[in-house]
């Protein structure tokens, strides 16, 4: 399957702000410069996700338990994925996964923390960091083969993918901006392209 097959009009369908998809709810990005709140976590369940309030409640409570652990992991990642650059601009799949060093202890953090995964956490942090940080779940992994099971090959599959495709991408991507008025990250397109297909 392509990227290309029908993307101006998936996009369209899925940015349109009569649609019913998550774009004009999810896509709303907050400060980049806070930590995670509670509402943060709850809006990945705009991408299917089925957190509850016992999977989010204990990751704000006191202690240094695991599910406190993984939060300082899912913030310590959206300090440092802040200021790097967007994820096809690297130029080796072993610099992209240096910079992402942050992204895997966050998924590792999820070991402990139960209904929590690499999915939950790319769901979550994709919002605040879409130009870095891929959506990896079911439908991407579909896309790329069944084979595909690791975060790190999901990324290395999407990494090569939009190395070969990333100039009509950005030019499509380039054809929309966020509902608070962001352009579109290279990554989001391809998520959103990927999701519609």
């Amino acid at each position: 399957m392509s990227l290309k097959n029908g993307a101006k009009d998936k996009l369209d369908r899925y940015t349109s702000r009569t649609s019913g998809y998550a774009f004009n709810t999810y896509d709303h990005q907050g400060d980049v410069d806070l930590p995670l709140t509670p509402a943060d976590v709850l809006m990945a369940n705009l991408l299917s996700l089925r957190l509850s309030g016992r999977d989010v409640i204990p990751l704000f409570a006191e202690g240094d338990g695991p599910a406190q652990r993984l939060r300082v992991a899912l913030d310590d990642a959206l300090v440092a994925l802040r200021d790097v650059a967007p994820f096809e601009s690297h130029g080796a799949l072993t610099i992209l996964e240096e910079s992402v060093e942050k992204l895997t202890a966050a998924d590792a953090a999820t070991k402990s923390v139960k209904q929590w995964t690499e999915v939950t956490v790319s769901k979550v942090l994709h919002r605040r960091r879409p130009h870095i940080v891929p959506v990896i779940d079911s439908k991407v992994r579909k896309f790329y083969g069944i084979g595909i099971r690791q975060p790190m090959n999901v990324r290395q599959a999407l990494w090569e993918d939009l190395g070969e495709n990333e100039g009509w991408i950005r030019e499509l991507a380039a054809t929309k901006t966020t509902p608070d008025g962001r352009p579109l990250s290279l990554l989001r397109a391809a998520d959103i392209l990927i999701w519609m297909s």
